[in-house]
């Protein structure tokens, strides 16, 4: 029966918003205790449902991470990653910034205690039996990770991956010298006249994200920071050539109707390493 937020246009007045979060909290306190029987029954589907539905009324507290463990352990690894980075889109289209640490660390410090997962750690045989669990899915991996796609343009990725990618850059550097830029892209409003049609921030978004991953090239890769920013790494790029590629994207912009305006900062990784990674 609940569906969030008892009448929010009301919250402003104490006592309403009392009796508010009244119900917020029950339906927490409901979900705790649903999931502590589901846990014990190891019953993996409802969990899914019950994490499902308070990630969307609660969209910003957290609770996708239990939505991507629970499908850690019943080895769905792709739908535990799909979850994973739209909440990352979520957080840095609405909060500007990626969702809590314990997100990013649920891939790697995933422990399995199911009966179907446990392992004997002095049982060599137990070991084996997980090693032949994870051999058969070799393939699927494989698949999952170098799956054929149209690789044309820029490559885009959630900023938590845009930094991994940047780091792994800066770290190739240090062995092959070769110059790579971050250029820092912002949309904003054209002029200044009251009369001016606002911008849909979303749909114009939407728009640049395509103008810049067409103007690029395929080994150049691009993240979304926040509202209105778009981070870029150009890889074997130097500084003078910066003016040119952000000419292109602005043209491209343009051509897809694209109705704002567009401004960029660029400097080298290598000045950036400190303050950025």
């Amino acid at each position: 029966m609940y569906t969030g937020e008892l009448l929010p246009a009301n919250l402003s007045d104490v006592w309403f918003y009392h009796k508010s979060n009244y119900f917020k909290e029950l339906y927490l306190e409901t979900i705790r205790e649903l999931e502590q029987e589901y846990l014990k029954e190891r019953n993996y589907k409802n969990r899914l449902l019950l994490y499902s539905r308070a990630a969307a009324i609660y969209p910003f507290e957290n609770w996708q991470t239990s939505l991507i463990r629970c499908n850690l352990e019943m080895y769905r690894y792709k739908e535990a990653l799909d979850i994973y980075n739209d909440t990352m889109e979520l957080y840095a289209r609405e909060m500007g910034s990626p969702p809590m640490e314990e997100m990013q660390k649920c891939f790697e410090e995933l422990q399995l205690t199911d009966e179907n997962h446990q392992i004997d750690a002095v049982d060599p045989g137990s070991w084996r039996k997980m090693d032949r669990v994870f051999m058969v899915r070799k393939k699927e991996i494989q698949r999952a990770i170098f799956q054929e796609e149209k690789k044309e343009g820029a490559y885009y990725c959630t900023y938590p991956s845009f930094v991994d990618y940047c780091r792994l850059v800066a770290r190739a550097k240090d062995r092959n010298a070769f110059p790579a830029m971050l250029m820092f892209l912002t949309l904003s409003q054209r002029g200044k006249k009251e009369h001016m049609k606002p911008l849909d921030l979303q749909e114009q978004m939407k728009i640049l994200k395509t103008a810049i991953g067409d103007s690029l090239r395929t080994g150049d890769a691009y993240t979304r920071y926040g509202n209105r920013h778009f981070i870029l790494m150009l890889v074997k790029t130097e500084k003078e050539y910066c003016s040119s590629i952000f000419q292109r994207i602005e043209e491209d912009y343009a051509r897809k109707s694209g109705r704002g305006e567009l401004w960029y900062y660029a400097d080298m990784t290598q000045e950036l390493s400190e303050s950025v990674f």
